[in-house]
């Protein structure tokens, strides 16, 4: 029944919005949570690709009441389970599509599924998920419609939003090959990606845009060396030849137009001094400029991060970094701005954009403190990888649901940093869960060296003389003399099953 139901609301939660709505009033969204909690791979697949049909086809009502029911964590299992790519893709991208949503953002994020997006995507075999979407799929692959879909991920400002969506645009890209479908450049989904190419500094993200342009026959253009206000006016030549403004590039030269004046350049520039005539190429061509603003480097001329307060309000307004920094503006002064310093001064014209800037300014600015340590967790999970790695996403969630802080490493740190961070977070967390799955301690029988994870995170739980609890399932108790001695306090304790 449950995998009759659950395939069924997978192709509901496509239709409308409407139709979403009126299925998460009826319980279906309920329903598709319960089921999260099996362990049947295809009601669990059909559980993740509703809920990122749901995400990515109900809008911003549907996304609000899916926070409102916790789905965000209730995602976590499906990112992080180990047996079906398919459903941690679309646990991804569900949760990828929730965190593109600015009024959700914080709470996506605090669940700590997004965390596990970009490793995810990174470690996928391009080829062989393409295949296995073929399998599952119709053989033309996506719609127009559905691509569309993509694009706020893609122009987004997350970076795990650009490595799904490259990621998907390269799958549908590798589909349509095939077929010399002109798709994307329709739906203007090649702008994009080659923004990412020439802006974006996550190498997964610039990786898969390369590749989904090379896919399909586009220029793949260079990357951008992001001190605009540096630039000199070749760079600038650059620039204006990869966003399609070559026409004018004589003409930038002759002027002696360099990055300092590019930064500062305003429509009546363009058309007076420029010869840039028609309305509708300086309107393209701003928008150009503030991509570009939006994603150059200020650090140069901005030693008191201005670009970095200013992208905590909205991260739109980098764009408005260089000219408030040309007029004085810091993080020092920002009380004493108003409404016409915004607009005359620094160049602001966008009314709302002034009223938010100026309704953050009076806000009581955050403490600034390098050593303050981030909250102490309430439980740290310490589990098998193999075989325990489901228990512990479960276990996470119901105790996140229930209001507490819990860490379990994601894999996602390189080497040293890893270790350090987990050993911290061993010490720091007032409770420790051991999950103890099938054969969950046969390969520490012989580590006496503490070369594994999990014997590092037990031994510092015993040696801070944490409230360690057990969670058995499956699992036989070793006798104690082939555990390492550091290892063998952990026998005294009490288990759950």
């Amino acid at each position: 029944m449950a995998r009759c139901l659950s395939g069924i609301l997978e192709h509901m939660f496509k239709h409308t919005e409407e139709t979403s709505v009126h299925l998460i009033s009826n319980g279906a969204l309920g329903a598709l949570l319960f089921w999260c909690r099996g362990t049947d791979p295809t009601v669990l697949r059909h559980c993740a690709v509703a809920l990122s049909n749901c995400a990515m086809y109900g809008g911003h009502r549907c996304q609000r009441l899916m926070i409102d029911k916790q789905v965000a964590e209730w995602l976590f299992p499906l990112a992080f389970s180990k047996q079906d790519e398919l459903i941690r893709f679309h646990a991804c991208l569900a949760v990828t599509v929730l965190a593109a949503n600015r009024e959700i953002e914080r709470e996506v994020v605090k669940s700590g599924t997004l965390e596990l997006v970009e490793p995810f995507i990174a470690s996928l075999d391009l080829d062989d998920f393409a295949c296995s979407l073929l399998n599952t799929d119709c053989m033309q692959g996506k719609t127009a419609s559905d691509l569309q879909h993509l694009l706020p991920l893609l122009d987004g400002t997350r970076v795990e939003g650009k490595c799904i969506a490259a990621f998907c645009i390269c799958v549908e890209a590798s589909i349509k090959s095939r077929q010399r479908n002109k798709i994307f450049q329709e739906i203007g989904a090649v702008q994009s990606l080659k923004r990412i190419v020439m802006y974006c500094t996550n190498e997964t993200a610039c990786s898969l845009a390369k590749k989904a342009l090379s896919m399909m026959g586009e220029e793949v253009p260079k990357r951008i060396f992001s001190s605009v206000s540096n630039w000199t006016t070749c760079e600038v030549r650059v620039w204006l030849q990869q966003v399609g403004y070559s026409a004018y590039c004589d003409r930038f030269q002759e002027l002696q137009v360099d990055g300092d004046l590019l930064l500062n350049m305003t429509d009546q520039h363009l058309s007076s001094d420029l010869g840039m005539t028609a309305g509708l190429t300086r309107e393209r061509f701003l928008l150009e400029l503030r991509v570009l603003k939006s994603y150059a480097d200020y650090s140069a001329c901005d030693p008191n991060n201005m670009a970095g307060w200013l992208a905590e309000v909205d991260p739109r307004f980098r764009q408005y970094t260089y000219g408030m920094v040309q007029a004085g503006v810091d993080q020092n002064n920002v009380l004493n701005l108003n409404d016409h310093y915004l607009q005359y001064n620094c160049h602001i014209e966008n009314e709302v954009h002034r009223a938010e800037i100026l309704s953050a300014s009076r806000k009581p600015s955050k403490p600034c403190d390098t050593d303050e340590q981030p909250p102490r967790p309430d439980v740290f999970i310490s589990y098998c990888r193999t075989t325990g790695s489901q228990l512990a996403s479960l276990l996470k969630v119901h105790l996140q649901v229930r209001g507490y802080s819990v860490f379990i490493d994601v894999e996602n740190l390189e080497a040293g940093k890893f270790e350090d961070k987990l050993v911290q977070s061993v010490q720091r967390a007032r409770n420790f869960i051991l999950v103890l799955s099938a054969n969950a301690l046969d390969k520490y029988m012989g580590d006496t060296g503490l070369k594994d994870w999990m014997h590092k995170e037990i031994v510092t739980a015993l040696a801070c003389k944490k409230n360690i609890v057990p969670v058995v399932d499956n699992f036989m108790w070793p006798e104690p003399t082939s555990l390492p001695e550091d290892m063998r306090p952990m026998l005294n304790f009490n288990g759950i099953k």
